[in-house]
């Protein structure tokens, strides 16, 4: 995002108390990002109802297909997936509602650990994430989250993980937004399917198991952390592998999809090669 487009954007914070669509008061913000606000709100129609609303700014190349996207995330109902509730424009600005989900999340987590995550609980963790991703591939139009890292990951007051922001994701195949250090690099490219997910996923757990960004694609994470059972170890590699396939396609290089990648975990699990 330029500089030109920064100021315009923070021109259009919004204010505490303020009115968004004749029917949601902000109560404080919460996070900024290259993409807008994300704000705590009351719903004026429920005032039980707590909610998040996220303010998205979009140029003329992102209008195309959103709002069909937001009408199928809207209708996902998934216990570990954040509830889009509602989608509308309020003064040429673009706003997706969800449901609050209490709790901290995975980033400022790991920030408060002073050692690594034990090896079988991050397993157990991607094993979780792993079905909930391919709950999201095998819709009738596949969803690909495509940004799945730390900071979108919640674990709430039951201990559960709880994916949120689906700002990036996709229904279909249009590849939208990057993360350093967690997005497949072919996503450079504008390609996106359910490899790309089974990469961030396990570039977050490598972050898990060392509390360090993985380095390159396909980094061994028992260069920070040598207690990692070399089966695991080989997990996180082949599933960031930077590449799918091998010498001229002929091999595969990356888990390609979420059933590959949980028959991973698995193998992991009763001390199998993965």
């Amino acid at each position: 995002m330029n500089k030109t487009m920064q100021k315009a954007n923070q021109s259009l914070l919004l204010d505490n108390f303020q009115m968004v669509n004749g029917r949601y008061r902000i109560i404080r913000l919460l996070s900024r990002g290259g993409e807008g606000y994300i704000y705590l709100v009351q719903d004026t129609l429920n005032n039980n109802q707590i909610c998040v609303m996220k303010q998205m700014y979009l140029g003329p190349q992102d209008l195309n297909g959103i709002e069909k996207d937001y009408q199928i995330f809207s209708g996902l109902y998934h216990p570990n997936i954040v509830q889009v509730i509602d989608f509308f424009w309020d003064n040429n600005v673009f706003f997706v509602l969800m449901n609050y989900v209490a709790g901290e999340n995975l980033k400022d987590f790991l920030r408060r650990q002073s050692k690594p995550v034990d090896e079988i609980k991050v397993l157990n963790w991607a094993l979780k994430l792993a079905h909930v991703l391919r709950f999201l591939h095998e819709r009738p139009i596949p969803i690909f989250h495509a940004d799945i890292a730390p900071e979108n990951i919640v674990i709430n007051p039951n201990g559960e993980l709880v994916l949120i922001d689906f700002g990036i994701a996709r229904a279909g195949f249009e590849a939208v937004g990057l993360r350093e250090k967690y997005s497949a690099p072919e996503q450079i490219n504008g390609i996106l399917d359910a490899s790309c997910d089974v990469y961030s996923l396990g570039a977050t757990m490598y972050k898990c198991l060392t509390l360090k960004d993985q380095p390159a694609p396909g980094a061994d994470p028992r260069a920070e952390n040598p207690s990692i059972s070399p089966r695991t170890a080989e997990l996180i590699k082949r599933a960031t592998a930077k590449s799918k396939y091998g010498f001229l396609g002929l091999f595969k290089t990356r888990y390609t999809d979420m059933d590959e990648f949980i028959d991973g975990i698995h193998r992991c699990f009763v001390g199998e090669k993965t």
